[in-house]
């Protein structure tokens, strides 16, 4: 008898129209590091340095990324001024954020008109970096690198496994085509479906519903991660999705890790009530999110779900 294929979420490097993959760093190119959210701490980022050294890695950053304004790495000017310098240095090849936390979507307004003029450097993070994902994606049609920051390579043991082998193929030789498997246990509702990556962070997600800085998310496969939010506010949020007009455009839903939300029982409830609203294929426990196993993806790509 014929094994039913595993259910997985694969692309294969097809872009929609007007949508663009980022340039590869060329010879000689760095990454530039940025911090366009919260700051970081300097030992973290340090340890992170030499471990980018040690793969043979290129890496530059200016020392004003070590700047603080209250929560954030520096005030809005000064952080989208950072941002700027790396877009207009032929020497930098791509921006990797080296921390989320919040301050991200505080940017989108002066934002709005640089995308179209800067050049498609991959834009490599996740959590708050949602907000730049999504709103350069609207702007400029340019895919974003879902997938872990760099002061997490500073940490004991982040990132981890597959996802240190995804960020290795991301910052060495960036290859278009990936993809992963899941167990038919994942599967919360059946079904296939071809369409653009979008999402990240859920509750960047929400707060952007009614924002100009979303994508169109019409048959789009939806990816959706969360951290430290109480079940009723993971409620709350999961709630927001689906009465939104977002909800009824998407094609596919993925889940992501939910960290520190509630009892793993509390929260598969939350999923498998929204997954029964949804009138797509569904699946959930996608290795991304805030883990060790934070797999990259891109935002904006075309992929197929199959369950």
């Amino acid at each position: 008898m014929l094994s039913r294929p595993s259910p997985r979420l694969h692309w294969t490097g097809e872009t929609a129209p007007g949508t663009v993959w980022p340039s590869a760093p060329g010879p000689g190119q760095a990454w530039g590091l940025f911090a366009p959210a919260h700051p970081f701490d300097r030992g973290e980022f340090e340890l992170a340095l030499a471990r980018l050294k040690a793969w043979g890695l290129k890496v530059c950053h200016s020392p004003k990324i070590f700047r603080r304004a209250r929560h954030l790495a520096g005030s809005d000017e000064h952080r989208l001024e950072v941002m700027a310098e790396l877009m207009a240095d032929p020497e930098v090849g791509g921006l990797w954020a080296v921390r989320g936390g919040s301050g991200c979507q505080r940017l989108l307004p002066r934002l709005a008109s640089c995308w179209p003029l800067w050049p498609p450097k991959p834009i490599l993070g996740f959590s708050d970096l949602t907000a730049l994902h999504l709103a350069r994606l609207k702007a400029a049609g340019v895919i974003g690198w879902h997938g872990p920051m760099a002061a997490s390579l500073g940490r004991p043991g982040r990132p981890a496994g597959a996802s240190l082998a995804d960020l290795k193929a991301v910052l060495l030789a960036p290859v278009r085509a990936g993809g992963w498997e899941f167990s038919p246990r994942d599967v919360l509702k059946p079904g296939r479906v071809h369409g653009p990556l979008l999402g990240g962070n859920l509750c960047l997600l929400i707060h952007l519903l009614d924002s100009p800085w979303l994508p169109d998310a019409a048959g789009a496969i939806l990816l959706v991660e969360e951290v430290d939010e109480a079940p009723y506010r993971l409620d709350r949020l999961l709630t927001s999705l689906r009465q939104s007009r977002l909800w009824g455009a998407l094609g596919g839903l993925v889940f992501g890790r939910f960290t520190r939300c509630g009892s793993p029982a509390e929260v598969k409830g939350l999923l498998r009530e929204t997954a029964e609203a949804f009138p797509g294929p569904v699946l959930m426990n996608a290795s991304f999110g805030h883990i060790r196993l934070n797999r990259v993806f891109p935002i904006g790509a075309l992929a197929e779900l199959s369950a």
